[in-house]
């Protein structure tokens, strides 16, 4: 009879849930709380009002869906809240309406350690998501990946919210989990990775479509200059005869 499988140990399964809770729940809130001292929630309505050109243009490019959109810009404008914003709409605003500059290494690669800027530390809370989500197939970290993982994540999540949330973090690291919240945490990520992924997709489908766009300009230009050189051609002859 053929061998089981060997599964990931109980305690490796929990290390990924808890990864994946670290980044949506502490994440999510570190990131908003880093927007509301940029744009206080009281003048919000006023600040997206402001920036709704850059924000439609987002739209179009489809790197923000309708829900967000309406999200953005409810019915009472006044009644626009940051609570309501998931993780993905917050990296899209800090992005395009915070006057952020791109780290020196990019938005999606890992910053270096010396760089502990704004910038640099919303890029690693994105840069372990994707890491920590390459894990997702088997659902499981092992102990020493964990402590790695969850120690960069912790002090980038300090800086972004204050020292207040080591403590909340330092709970979370060791507070229980039952299965049901680890699967709800581990969907969540999912979903985070996935609506990114979207957005990317739609950016490439846009980049070929410009890309296909200008080469039918070209085309039509080039034929069109012969077009004319035919009929000067044709012209001077007629003159000649």
């Amino acid at each position: 009879m053929a061998d089981a499988v060997p599964t990931a140990s109980s305690k490796e399964t929990t290390n990924y849930a808890r990864l994946c809770r670290l980044l949506v729940d502490v994440g999510t809130q570190a990131l908003r709380d880093k927007f509301n001292a940029i744009h206080p929630p009281a003048n919000l309505h006023i600040v997206l009002a402001g920036n709704k050109t850059t924000l439609q243009s987002l739209t179009a490019r489809k790197v923000l869906n309708p829900t967000q959109w309406g999200k953005l810009f409810p019915v009472i404008p006044s009644s626009v809240s940051s609570a309501s914003f998931d993780i993905t709409l917050l990296m899209v605003l800090l992005r395009n309406l915070c006057g952020l500059a791109s780290p020196t290494s990019g938005w999606d690669a890992l910053p270096a350690a010396t760089d502990v800027s704004l910038e640099a530390d919303i890029a690693r809370i994105k840069y372990f998501r994707n890491t920590v989500y390459a894990h997702a197939e088997h659902a499981s970290v092992a102990d020493t990946t964990f402590n790695t993982y969850w120690s960069e994540i912790r002090d980038a999540l300090v800086r972004l919210g204050g020292v207040a949330y080591r403590a909340a973090v330092d709970n979370l690291e060791t507070e229980c989990m039952d299965p049901d919240v680890e699967e709800h945490y581990k969907e969540l990520l999912q979903q985070w990775k996935n609506d990114e992924d979207n957005i990317k997709d739609e950016l490439k489908e846009i980049g070929i479509d410009i890309k296909s766009l200008t080469k039918k300009i070209d085309d039509l230009v080039t034929s069109t200059v012969t077009s004319k050189e035919e009929t000067v051609d044709e012209g001077e002859l007629c003159s000649n005869i």
